[in-house]
């Protein structure tokens, strides 16, 4: 028999893991120090696009020699105005034929896509990207393009966090 002090737990007292035990907290808290500008610059900068005015056909030429699937499409001082991606010259041929390859990017362009800054944080970047169901975001600094992040990258960015994290573990049990 428990002594007559003995309280025993209550169903409203919920007791809080710590942050290292909840893996959903442990990833986000990874993700949280990481920036747009730190991705790039771990990825390099390659930056290459596309104007509104060029045909269906010498998008799909760029893409296919970049190995790309999606490019960002800029006006004459290089401001971001767009951006086209193979699905959208896929849709385009299946609304108008063989015909679409001959009309402009800017006939088949998502315009005004959605886009990041540096400071920005991979998390949130992430989180609109998910919820948007698109795979690329540009970066800007005002309206002038400085880069393009991908899913890809974000995932690779985040096997390198893991392997670090695994590495300083292995360091911690051997001493």
């Amino acid at each position: 028999m428990a002594p007559s002090s003995y309280q025993g737990p209550r169903v409203e007292t919920k007791v809080q893991g710590s942050a290292s035990q909840d893996a959903r907290i442990a990833f986000e808290h990874a993700y949280s120090q990481a920036t747009v500008g730190d991705l790039l610059e771990e990825k390099g900068i390659s930056l290459f696009s596309v104007t509104k005015s060029m045909s269906l056909l010498a998008v799909s030429a760029e893409l296919t020699a970049r190995q790309i699937g999606n490019l960002p499409v800029v006006n004459a001082n290089g401001g971001l105005v767009g951006v086209i991606s193979e699905r959208d010259i896929i849709k385009a041929v299946a609304e108008a034929g063989d015909k679409a390859l001959k009309m402009s990017a800017e006939d088949f362009m998502t315009a005004n896509p959605k886009k990041c800054v540096r400071g920005d944080k991979i998390v949130d970047v992430m989180k609109i990207m998910s919820d948007g169901h698109f795979r690329h975001m540009p970066v800007v600094d005002g309206d002038r393009l400085e880069g393009v992040i991908s899913i890809r990258d974000i995932v690779m960015h985040r096997v390198k966090e893991v392997e670090f994290e695994a590495l300083r573990l292995k360091q911690l049990v051997v001493g």
